[in-house]
């Protein structure tokens, strides 16, 4: 097998010979963040709403910007090419830790590691065929100001899924301490209801998605209705369907979240329209 190649302050590496030190925190405490991103045909999309995202994350955890990090876009671009993904569906994580902050070089940053690899086709498409959610047992704080970032710390959201999986579902649904419904682990949640979206505000506790901010814009280009709202389980009963998001899938129909089950033919013309969408930024 070819050894990968990686990114990791200001080198591109060998996979097998990355290393961070023992003593970066981000490792020690899950002090950091990440973000996905798919690649179409050698170009990251919606790069720049993924880095502004991570900017404000950085901001929020008092965490320096990486040296490099305005290169990103030069620096995915070199590494699609090493990797052989310049034309082929890519997925580049990029991730920023604090490292040691208790170092003795006057020179410390934070790490800045970044990885492209093959997106899973088959599986991207699986999900787009159909998804099965469960709405998890235990509930969130919306208050919790790390719901906003995408931090390192990522196990609640682990754990979540691997819950959901081991009960025979694909994805976990989060509900806040209110009742209200919030987001999956891996992704955001849009309900359909006479062809108009719902989805749940920031304010309920949940990650800006890149790709439902994508959704809600197009949506509102296409004359689609579409609201930010309060959500609870009991409003699935009054819905068409529902749909998941995230930055690989792009657009997942469910065909049953928790007790409820959907047609997805009966919503098919409104994704459809959205997944258009997709395809019309892209080019392609």
């Amino acid at each position: 097998m070819d050894t990968k190649t990686i990114y990791i302050n200001g080198r591109f590496i060998p996979e097998n010979e990355a290393a961070i030190s023992p003593l970066d925190t981000g490792f020690l405490f899950g002090d950091g963040l990440f973000e996905t991103i798919r690649t179409y045909h050698g170009h990251p999309f919606q790069i720049d709403d993924h880095l502004a995202r991570l900017r404000q994350g950085l901001q929020k955890l008092a965490l320096p910007e990486p040296q490099n990090l305005k290169q990103c876009p030069a620096i995915i671009a070199e590494l699609l090419g090493a990797n052989q993904l310049s034309q082929k569906p890519g997925v580049i994580k990029l991730v920023v830790s604090r490292g040691n902050p208790e170092t003795d070089n006057p020179n410390h940053t934070s790490t800045l590691m970044i990885r492209a690899t093959a997106l899973d086709v088959e599986s991207i498409k699986c999900r787009q065929q159909g998804m099965r959610a469960l709405i998890l047992p235990w509930r969130r704080d919306r208050h919790n100001l790390l719901l906003a970032i995408k931090s390192l710390n990522y196990l609640e959201n682990r754990y979540g899924l691997q819950v959901a999986q081991r009960k025979g579902f694909d994805e976990g649904i989060f509900l806040n301490l209110e009742g209200e419904l919030c987001e999956g682990s891996f992704s955001n949640l849009f309900l359909i209801r006479d062809n108009r979206l719902l989805t749940p505000p920031l304010t309920a506790g949940l990650l800006p998605g890149i790709t439902r901010e994508f959704i809600l814009k197009s949506a509102n280009q296409l004359n689609i209705g579409c609201r930010e709202m309060p959500l609870y389980p009991k409003d699935l009963r009054e819905c068409d369907g529902a749909f998941l998001t995230s930055s690989l899938m792009e657009i997942a129909p469910l065909i049953e979240l928790d007790e409820y089950k959907f047609d997805v033919d009966q919503t098919a013309q409104t994704r459809n329209l959205l997944q258009e969408a997709f395809r019309k930024a892209l080019k392609i």
